[in-house]
């Protein structure tokens, strides 16, 4: 059974009596949204990945999901299985400039030992106005993403020796979570639905679009992707690809797209990016030159 079965399984299950399971977080009581995550050595990390660039994934990939959903991250449950005693000594830094960086306060957690290191963060947030789904999305909606996408492959395969790019073997565990976009876009309106992009925009979108019921096309001709350029790949393979970017992929209505576009870069500075749009339908696509090409699902599944 592969990820995405077991999460599907588990949504159709009596353990999900409530609809809790299937988005980036679970809300309950109405107002508090709840993310976990588990990152593994030799899994998301490599052993001589440095103990820093470890600790600000956990963070950036559980804050990211709480973002999603247009909530604000409060609190934080730490979870540490470690091969290392030392290694508790050099953490707790860590762990204390992350929730810093992050406007989060660590309220407890657990530790134990083990063969392998393994790093577990629970978030608590706080809902915005709206809580975002990735199930709302409408015919006619235009689908933004929240910066450029590709470099975390690009570097991720420099890490693992398999090409020799020219960027930061470590540049993929640096990216951060688009916190402040999350919670300004849950407290507008106009947002349709959310989420964030850790398996490669073409499985996040896809999402989007099962829950949704909904077709997206991505739009070739409107992309700029030559900030890719320089590293003689595939452009859009490594942009619909590229796994662990921790942007945010969301859908706006198009009559109020143009303003909310341009009210974020005057308050937020962050130039949101136009990549296509939903139609009624199923499926991901791709529409260049005027043909329409069914797009394969590609990206990392966990297991």
């Amino acid at each position: 059974m592969k990820e995405f079965e077991f999460i599907s399984y588990l949504e159709k299950s009596a353990l999900n009596k409530n609809k809790y399971i299937g988005d980036d977080a679970a809300m309950i009581y109405n107002r508090l949204l709840i993310s976990k995550d588990i990152i593994c050595e030799n899994i998301h990390f490599l052993p001589s990945t440095p103990l820093k660039y470890i600790i600000h994934k956990l963070f950036t990939c559980n804050i990211s999901d709480i973002a999603s959903m247009g909530a604000v991250s409060k609190y934080v449950l730490l979870g540490l299985a470690l091969k290392d005693k030392s290694y508790l000594e050099n953490i707790m830094p860590l762990i204390e400039e992350e929730c810093k960086f992050y406007n989060v306060e660590l309220a407890g957690g657990d530790t134990s030992s083990s063969e392998m290191n393994f790093f577990s963060l629970t978030v608590i947030g706080e809902k915005g106005r709206n809580i975002l789904y990735r199930s709302g999305a409408e015919e006619g909606d235009i689908i933004f993403i929240s910066r450029p996408l590709g470099k975390c492959r690009i570097s991720l395969e420099k890490e693992l020796n398999k090409y020799s790019f020219n960027i930061d073997k470590y540049y993929h565990y640096q990216v951060n979570a688009e916190d402040r976009l999350g919670a300004y876009l849950g407290n507008i309106d106009g947002v349709t639905s959310m989420t964030d992009i850790s398996d490669g925009l073409c499985v996040d979108l896809n999402n989007i679009s099962l829950s949704s019921n909904k077709k997206a096309v991505i739009e070739y001709n409107s992309l700029d992707l030559s900030y890719l350029d320089e590293y003689f790949i595939d452009n859009f393979d490594y942009f619909i690809s590229s796994g662990e970017e921790f942007a945010l992929l969301f859908t706006v209505k198009s009559s109020l797209a143009a303003k909310i576009q341009k009210d974020i870069l005057d308050n937020l500075h962050i130039n949101i990016i136009p990549i296509g749009r939903i139609e009624n339908g199923s499926g991901i696509y791709l529409e260049k030159n005027g043909d329409l090409q069914k797009i394969e699902l590609s990206g990392y599944e966990h297991f």
